[in-house]
């Protein structure tokens, strides 16, 4: 049985009652048949360890500059929360010592055990002054009568019942508490044997021990009394006999305490404890008490439940530590909440998988809590209570499977598929690595659907998946999107090329027969290919220019692959009702503007930032400019939106200063229609003088083709623009048709080289040529040059020694929020200071 904390308490008081009442007698030899002062004083000590459990008994007696002690202790170290109590020895009033104890229960001055220590302390100074008085002068009269009334009154007054019996046991002597406790008075002697008086056929046996007693012996038991009043009690009983000179027992003195409420709640506690344990016993789930210490949880119970999920025996389980259930499966997240709640002594709980001792494995839904001890101070041992809910836990795996997964292929599905690109996504863009997702639509599917049935085409779409998962990788995703559309999401590649490789395999993979019932199949597949972070920063958008791809591919003749071109999207999305929703847009606040570094190459810090425009459409997502500009020129709905980007930018470049950011330069891309506005200087300035921002922060970037169209016109506008105080430079540099004698007369303070001369200058010599002659040119003329499209730190090394000056592209940054740009720069300046 496991004692509870009040248990406990209960039985250590029943000890002591039964150590207190056999002490007793003890003591009245030692204090009054004892020779000598030293040996009573020696035997007092030992006597109160002994038979009354004090760990330790002390006399101290002070007589003028000599001292005197006499020490017992029971043996072993006095704890910390031990209690003591020191009491004055005293003489004729007088203070001659102390009596110092130590104890492992209740000494507080209300306790029963310190009142009845105040009486031995008393009985000890009167016992002292006995042998003082012997060892001096003879015992007067006066001394004696005195010392006889102080005794009766401390028997009278004393706390427990004392009766004294002729030596056949009837009554002659009774203090008021026996009188209290039992009804019967002193006249009552002749009726009733008070110490043997149960009528429960044991009278006689009682009766023939107490008359056996022999001078020095001791009674001392529990014995069932009866009341005056018939009644029946329980009674904890010392019985002494008293002998005269020639050593027959004249008499028999007993000392007792009414112990029936201590018995009823013994046996209210015991059924209690049989309760808990029957308890423990009976539950389905596996409980498991260990110990509590720093370095020891080793168990030292566990229940039947514990052995029947475990397969452990009791006998296999105790004195281990419950820590083998979890075997070598130590990367488990639960574990760290287990050993933080038993460093910290607190409850805990955690589902954790262990291992039953056929091996296999089972899921536990684990709850710790400690065990007080009666102080409610020291945490002594710790209960843990083991729920074996691998049926919940597999259902709920079998649920979750069914919602992530398709329940015809076992791929999985469009919930687990974003999740599974979002996730991809994120590793990329820290590792800086591309994702590709491959969209693939079987072709002509549904004529295998209709000519051979559903229930073939199954088998057919079961095949396909199949042979998908065996062309990727374990950390790659195939999932079925419904019907015959699948995608595949490749992850961790290092070049852009390897999606196509892999989109090589599929195809032939798929090329080879499928048989069903005995029939040969063919199935081909048209697949399109988006890449992260090229063609989009979310699996929506990814998805949908896949799907453009992979439309472009059908129309082209089935069975190949394509990937994604900006051009591709421009059809698509012209379908839409855009010039409605890029309205919309513009009013409900979905355009934004990102802004992609200018690096100087000398110094390598940013210089400027080129603004381009965002679109985030409610429902399409983030749509790439070049699907919307072209149809905002031709609605001339990009006046206002080139308006927009403008008092944009400038916004953004006062907040920046406000934020203590140095004054750079921002590039505004212009559109043909914009240009062409005959109040296009008084536009613009109106938006600098409204904004407040400073023109001579910002470069406005026009293609050759736009300035090249009407040159007396252009001349106009560019002198009215330059009178502003803004830069002008040409973008896409080398893709038109500028003539030199242009680019001297019109005031161009810059020259964009484009892209497609940067792409492959580290690995083409005609390229790196053309881009050399290109900055040379633009040097000789005193123009700024700035090549577009970076990705390689090879190309910007050839970029530096051909004098280049400012550089972007993805190399030095991609086009960014204006928080992170803004965060970037202050990074840069901290570096600097």
């Amino acid at each position: 049985m496991i004692n509870t904390p009040g248990s406990a308490s209960l039985d250590e008081e029943s000890r002591r009652l039964d150590a207190w009442f056999l002490m007793l007698g003890s003591l009245s030899d030692c204090l009054w048949h004892t020779n000598d002062m030293a040996s009573m004083l020696e035997n007092f000590c030992q006597i109160l360890v002994s038979k009354a459990a004090y760990l330790s008994v002390e006399i101290k007696l002070t007589q003028q500059q000599d001292s005197e002690r006499y020490y017992a202790d029971a043996g072993r170290p006095v704890p910390a929360t031990a209690q003591s109590v020191e009491l004055p020895i005293q003489v004729a009033g007088l203070c001659i010592g102390s009596l110092r104890l130590h104890a492992e229960f209740n000494l507080n001055t209300d306790s029963e055990a310190y009142l009845l220590l105040m009486r031995l302390s008393n009985e000890l100074g009167k016992a002292i002054e006995a042998r003082t008085e012997t060892q001096h002068q003879a015992i007067s009269p006066v001394n004696l009568q005195s010392r006889l009334e102080i005794l009766a009154l401390a028997v009278e007054q004393s706390p427990f019942s004392i009766v004294i019996t002729d030596a056949q046991g009837q009554l002659e002597y009774c203090n008021a508490n026996f009188t209290a406790m039992s009804g019967f008075q002193l006249e009552d002697k002749l009726q009733v044997p008070v110490l043997w008086s149960a009528n429960d056929g044991l009278d006689e046996t009682r009766r023939a021990q107490f008359c056996a007693l022999r001078d020095g012996e001791h009674w001392q038991g529990e014995i069932l009394s009866r009341r005056k009043d018939n009644s029946l009690c329980w009674e904890r009983q010392i019985v002494s006999p008293l002998c005269d000179a020639d050593g027959h027992v004249t008499h028999l003195v007993a000392v007792k305490k009414d112990i029936s409420v201590s018995k009823h709640q013994l046996k209210e506690v015991e059924q209690a404890l049989l309760l808990r344990e029957q308890a423990l016993v009976s539950s389905s789930n596996g409980i498991m008490i260990t110990r509590s210490d720093e370095s020891d949880h080793s168990i030292v119970y566990v229940n039947p439940a514990f052995v029947r999920i475990t397969g452990y025996s009791a006998e296999e389980a105790i004195g281990r530590e419950g820590r083998f259930l979890v075997r070598d499966d130590l990367a488990q997240p639960g574990l760290a909440e287990i050993r933080a709640a038993l460093r910290e002594r607190r409850a805990g709980q955690a589902l954790l998988r262990n291992y039953r001792k056929d091996g296999s494995q089972f899921w536990n839904e684990l709850h710790i809590s400690p065990v007080k001890d009666a102080s409610g101070a020291i945490t002594t041992h710790f209960v843990s209570v083991i729920n074996d809910v691998s049926e919940r836990v597999n259902y709920q795996k079998a649920l979750e499977y069914q919602a992530t997964h398709d329940s015809l292929t076992g791929l999985a599905n469009r919930n687990l598929l974003n999740d599974r690109i979002t996730q991809a996504i994120a590793w990329a863009k820290r590792q800086e690595l591309t994702v590709a997702l491959l969209l693939l639509d079987l072709d002509h599917f549904k004529l295998i659907n209709d000519g051979s049935g559903h229930g073939n085409g199954d088998i057919v779409l079961q095949e396909v998946a199949r042979r998908l998962s065996l062309c990727v990788r374990e950390t790659d995703t195939v999932s079925r999107l419904g019907g015959d559309e699948f995608v595949i999401v490749l992850t961790d590649l290092p070049d852009t090329d390897d999606a196509s490789v892999i989109a090589e395999k599929v195809l032939n993979a798929l090329s080879k027969p499928f048989e069903v019932e005995g029939h040969h199949m063919f199935v081909t597949a048209s697949i399109g290919i988006s890449l992260y972070p090229r063609d989009g920063e979310n699996g929506e958008t990814l998805l949908r220019y896949a799907d453009i791809a992979m439309y472009r591919v059908k129309e082209h003749g089935r069975n190949s692959v394509r990937q994604f071109i900006p051009e591709m999207g421009a059809t698509a999305i012209s379908r839409l009702n855009m010039e409605g929703a890029l309205r919309r847009g513009l009013e409900r606040g979905e355009f934004a503007l990102h802004y992609q570094p200018k690096i100087d190459l000398r110094s390598n810090k940013i210089v400027g930032a080129e603004a381009l425009i965002r679109w985030h459409h409610p429902q399409i997502g983030l749509i790439h400019p070049i699907e919307f500009i072209s149809l905002a020129e031709q609605t001339g709905f990009i006046l206002l939106l080139g308006e927009w980007v403008l008092t944009e930018a400038c916004r953004q470049q006062m907040a920046w200063q406000q934020q203590g950011l140095p004054s750079l330069k921002v590039a505004i891309n212009m559109s043909s229609r914009q240009f062409r506005q005959e109040d296009l200087s008084e536009r613009i300035a109106a938006i600098f003088a409204g904004t407040g921002a400073d023109p001579r922060n910002f470069i406005l970037e026009l293609t050759e083709s736009m300035v090249m169209q009407d040159v007396d016109s252009t001349l106009i506008t560019l002198r009215a623009l330059k009178n502003l105080g803004v830069a002008i430079s040409l973008d896409d540099f080398g893709t038109g048709y500028s003539s030199l004698s242009y680019l001297r007369k019109f005031p161009i303070d810059e020259l964009k080289i484009d892209k497609s001369f940067i792409n492959d200058i580290h690995e083409n010599p005609d390229d790196a040529a053309i881009a050399s002659a290109i900055i040379a040119m633009a040097l000789s003329l005193g123009l700024q040059v700035v090549a577009e499209g970076v990705e390689r730190k090879e190309q910007a090394d050839l970029l530096i020694g051909m004098r280049c000056n400012q550089v972007q592209g993805y190399y030095f940054g991609r086009p960014m929020e204006a928080a992170s740009f803004a965060k970037a720069v202050s990074a840069q300046q901290d570096a600097m200071s």
